[in-house]
């Protein structure tokens, strides 16, 4: 079933990249998988419906895959059409959490897993309950950048090699909030959620910063293991690429709609819940 009145031309087809921005609550990710609703998964109808072309996972592809509940400003969708590409259009298909905000035409040859210079990805950390030291938390940071086995700081993925490089982190704040930022050319499934609860441990003292080395080396385990951190304060801030976009204005607007949509409705939760959990009749 196709959508929409263009016709497809095979000879012709163009790739496209486009920055992407997606709220992960809703999705079971950003991969394409049967049956679940995934951001890939919205961009593949949306391009369907606009186009009038028949697409799938192989013309429509992203730089990366996040998990249910992370977010991203900066993720990279290929869209291969044999129509010239309106990403506005587009956006008219999509859930008002996903958003197409820039694009250009792709290299010849462009990989979108593979052609990405680096990744950086931030967590939020709200330390407001927390009494962390982020001297010992920045000391920690620097044992994990180079290239290690991350086997003990991330999840099995497949046949695929624990092995990774972070080519840079570092954390930063305020009194009341920490990033992480994290920079590399690839990252193990939930690293980064991992590297964050490790910072905690050594934050709240149950672990020296010294004792990460030793993690990396395999001479310490921890036996309860490493649980990853929440997903909702993970970003994957930009797919770094040398491409540059062309920005649309009227989709910028649309990112920051949602998000102060976003912030309203939850900053109404808050106050109703708050007000709630004071509710007499749960006093009784």
């Amino acid at each position: 079933m196709t959508y929409g009145h263009h016709k497809r031309s095979k000879s012709r087809m163009t790739a496209y990249l486009c920055r992407l921005f997606y709220l992960g609550n809703n999705y079971h990710g950003s991969q394409w998988q049967l049956g679940l609703r995934t951001v890939q998964g919205e961009l593949i109808s949306a391009a369907a419906k606009w186009s009038g072309e028949e697409h799938s996972p192989a013309t429509i592809q992203l730089s990366g895959r996040t998990d249910g509940g992370v977010h991203s400003i900066g993720q990279i969708a290929m869209i291969v059409s044999g129509v010239p590409l309106d990403i506005n259009q587009i956006n008219k298909h999509l859930p008002n959490d996903i958003t197409l905000w820039a694009y250009a035409v792709a290299p010849p040859g462009f990989k979108p897993r593979h052609s990405v210079l680096m990744r950086h990805y931030r967590y939020y950390l709200d330390t407001s309950e927390m009494n962390l030291d982020v001297a010992s938390m920045q000391k920690a940071t620097q044992h994990l950048i180079g290239s290690h086995d991350f086997a003990l700081l991330s999840k099995p993925d497949g046949n695929r090699s624990s092995r990774a490089t972070l080519l840079n982190a570092c954390i930063t704040g305020s009194e009341d909030m920490l990033t992480l930022d994290t920079y590399g050319t690839s990252f193990l499934w939930k690293l980064v959620r991992k590297i964050v609860s490790l910072l905690i441990h050594v934050g709240t003292g149950e672990l020296a910063p010294e004792v990460v080395p030793e993690i990396l080396h395999g001479q310490t385990v921890i036996h309860s293991g490493i649980r990853p951190a929440a997903p909702e304060c993970l970003v994957l801030i930009e797919a770094i690429t040398p491409v540059r976009m062309k920005r649309s204005k009227l989709a910028v607007k649309r990112v920051q709609k949602q998000m102060y949509t976003q912030l309203g409705f939850l900053a109404k939760s808050t106050r109703t819940l708050s007000a709630l959990s004071e509710d007499s009749l749960l006093k009784q």
